[in-house]
Order: C-alpha cells, then sequence, then structure tokens
C-alpha cells in the first residue's frame, strides 16, 4: 500500500491499504455519559488517552503543507509500502487536516496540543472524523458532549503509545503499552492489522515527533474497577469509613445494597427524630390521651395507628418506592418535585441520615433510662 500526497489534503491512499492497523473500541465513564461496558476494549487493561489522535491527525496535516520538507519511502513489510512525510508534528498535522476535525478539537480540548508538538516521540493510532460519527451514533450523544466528558484525555491517551513503532515491526499477539497505562493487543492476519477493535487503514505517515497509524475505531478504555471510596457518601470529616472491611473493590453490587440500606434507615431515622419532637406538641384527633414518647407504640390506640404505618410502609417500599439496580441506591424519583437530586443533596441527605440514626437511638436510649419523652429530656 502506498499513500500519497494531494493538494488540498494530507495523505491519500493510492492503493488498496494494508490495513496495517486495526482494533480499538472507545469506552468509558462516564460518566459521564460514555457507556464505557458496550464499549470497552477487552484487551485493555484501564486508563485513557487521546495523545495518539494527535499524533494521527498531525502528520497528516503536514503532509498537506506547501513546506513538506522531505519525501522518503519507508521500508518495505511484508504487508506494504508506504510513502512517509516527515515533516510537521503529531499535533499540527492532526489540527490541519480535513480528517480528523474532531481529534483536533478534542487535542485542543484536553490540553494535549503541547504534548503532541514536543521532541518527544509518539506512536499514535488515530481515528478519522468518520469513525468518530460511528462513535457518536453508538453512544447517542452529540461532538460537544463528547468533548465536555470529563474522561476524555484519558481516552485519547489510551491512543498514544511512547516511542516511534513502525508497522514493520509489529508482531501478532504483541500487547502495546498506551500512554494511559493500558495495552492494545495487536492482531495480524495477512495484510489486516488490528490493534485492539480497530482495523489500521493507513500505517507509518512519519511525523517530526513519531508516526501515525490510521485507524476505523476510536478506541474507549476499559472503565476502572468500582471503588467503594469515590462514591457519595465518602465525605468529610471521616471520608471513606468502613473499618469492618464490608465492602469491596469491584463489588458495586454489595456496596449499593450495603449503601441502599444505611440510606432506607437514615430516612426512617430522621422521621422517628423529628416525630419524638413533634408528638409532644402535636396529637392527632382521638389520640389526645396516647402517652408521648415510647409509650405511643404500646397503649391503644397509639397501637393501632403504628401497625397502620408499618402496613403502609411496607407497600410503599415494596410495591412502589422499590430499589432497582440501574439505579443509584436510595434513588426513588422526586416525589416532591424539588428537582434537588444531585451529588450535592444526596450527601447531605446521607449524612443526616447518619445524623439521625445517631439521635433517635439517643432519644430512646434515655427515655428508658429516664421516663421521659424527646423534649421531658431538653427540660421542656
Amino acid at each position: 500500500m502506498a499513500l500519497q500526497s494531494a493538494p488540498g489534503s494530507v495523505f491519500v491512499l493510492a492503493n488498496s491499504a494494508p490495513s496495517a492497523f486495526r482494533g480499538s473500541a472507545l469506552a468509558t465513564a462516564a460518566t459521564g455519559g460514555l457507556a464505557p461496558a458496550a464499549l470497552a476494549d477487552a484487551s485493555a487493561p484501564s486508563s485513557v488517552s487521546f495523545v495518539g489522535l494527535a499524533a494521527v491527525g498531525a502528520t497528516l496535516a503536514a503532509a498537506a503543507s506547501t513546506r513538506r520538507r522531505g519525501q522518503k519511502v519507508a521500508e518495505k513489510s511484508g504487508r506494504a509500502a508506504v510513502v512517509a512525510r516527515r515533516a510537521e508534528s503529531i499535533a499540527a498535522t492532526a489540527i490541519a487536516n480535513g480528517n480528523f476535525t474532531i481529534l483536533g478539537k478534542a487535542l485542543e480540548k484536553a490540553g494535549l496540543v503541547a504534548t503532541v508538538s514536543g521532541k518527544t516521540p509518539y506512536t499514535v493510532f488515530a481515528p478519522t472524523d468518520a469513525a468518530f460519527a460511528d462513535l457518536l451514533k453508538e453512544l447517542g450523544c452529540s461532538a460537544e458532549q463528547l468533548l465536555a466528558n470529563p474522561d476524555l484525555k484519558n481516552i485519547l491517551l489510551y491512543h498514544v503509545a511512547g516511542g516511534t513503532t513502525m508497522s514493520s515491526s509489529l508482531k501478532n499477539g504483541q500487547k502495546v503499552t498506551t500512554a494511559q497505562g493500558g495495552q492494545l493487543a495487536v492482531q495480524i492476519a495477512g495484510e489486516k492489522v488490528k490493534v485492539g477493535r480497530a482495523t489500521v487503514t493507513a500505517a507509518d505517515i512519519a511525523c517530526s515527533n513519531g508516526v501515525i497509524h490510521v485507524i476505523d475505531k476510536v478506541l474507549l478504555p476499559p472503565a476502572a474497577p468500582f471503588d467503594p471510596a469515590k462514591q457519595v457518601g465518602a465525605g468529610a470529616p471521616l471520608g471513606f469509613f468502613d473499618p469492618a472491611g464490608f465492602t469491596k473493590v469491584g463489588d458495586k453490587a454489595g456496596f449499593n445494597n450495603l449503601q441502599a440500606s444505611e440510606i432506607k434507615h437514615g430516612r426512617v431515622a430522621m422521621m422517628a427524630a423529628l416525630g419524638a419532637v413533634v408528638q409532644h406538641y402535636v396529637k392527632f384527633p382521638g389520640f389526645e390521651d396516647v402517652p408521648s414518647g415510647l409509650g405511643a407504640v404500646t397503649t391503644a390506640p397509639g397501637t393501632y395507628g403504628f401497625a397502620a404505618l408499618f402496613l403502609v410502609s411496607g407497600v410503599l417500599e415494596l410495591a412502589i418506592w422499590t430499589q432497582s439496580d440501574k439505579k443509584e441506591p436510595g434513588n426513588f424519583g422526586d416525589p416532591a418535585g424539588l428537582n434537588m437530586y444531585n451529588p450535592e443533596m444526596r450527601q447531605k441527605e446521607i449524612n443526616n441520615g447518619r445524623m439521625g440514626m445517631f439521635s433517635v437511638i439517643g432519644i430512646i436510649g434515655a427515655e428508658v433510662l429516664t421516663g421521659k419523652d424527646g423534649m421531658n429530656q431538653l427540660g421542656f
């Protein structure tokens, strides 16, 4: 396969591409908003980067430049002969070329332009705009949303490897370590070369600081293992607090079950603590003679009210406000319509729930010892 330069563009395949690099898929996330599970590259361990993307675009743009300094035929591998043009940096090539506009924007957004414009050599597996278009369609998001993703830099770095690796030095089964810390598996079958899940469509595009291999898919690094210490609830002053070791890294289901239980108990405790105060002053019609405090659940008709409350709570929990594996622990919608369900409010609710559990235990313990209800304990 040979590459030719054409006015107004950078590199054009003269004949059939040797498929020097193929195999990769984007993953991560997200979340932010990406769906790493659907696109994660099974061959890569974790972590991401866009450096590779920038390198490819820069090389292509440089070739199109009227300032091309030279042209030489790269060594022939068993797969193809490639014309390499050593001109501008990887970043400059990517940004200037019309087939790598999204890659160029991503490099600028992630602050990697300077990195892939320096003297340090890189090997970049660069996806074209068509590859990004396929990814956006699969994810159901826009280019703007992708560029705003907090994992953009990691995704780009997942396409970049240190040093200059030409296609002739690649071997079937080889693992390429990326700047993001992951690994991409190389598969070679005849003239078809894959890197991860992406196929190389143009190889050995030489730049002043490395080489670009064009690929037909955007590579997404596998999602990092679930870490309980990074979830909502690990807040000041204790941070992540699990002295008994109930939670484990990677055990998302187990953690969610424990946190859902904590949130549920916290909500009940907050209502109970509030009730211990309100019942001292307010009594429903027909319950005027029911004593305050713990006596309310052992003295009729307070006993009947407690039984009714227990049944209603059971129906709500089992039939209406049911916990879903697809939602965060304790997420039962927004029944009050306050639109306040966000990480900050979730953290505050968990903290208040923990305080509520301590409070109601203290109120009950003090009443058992003194016989006074919640307000009498305070001298009222």
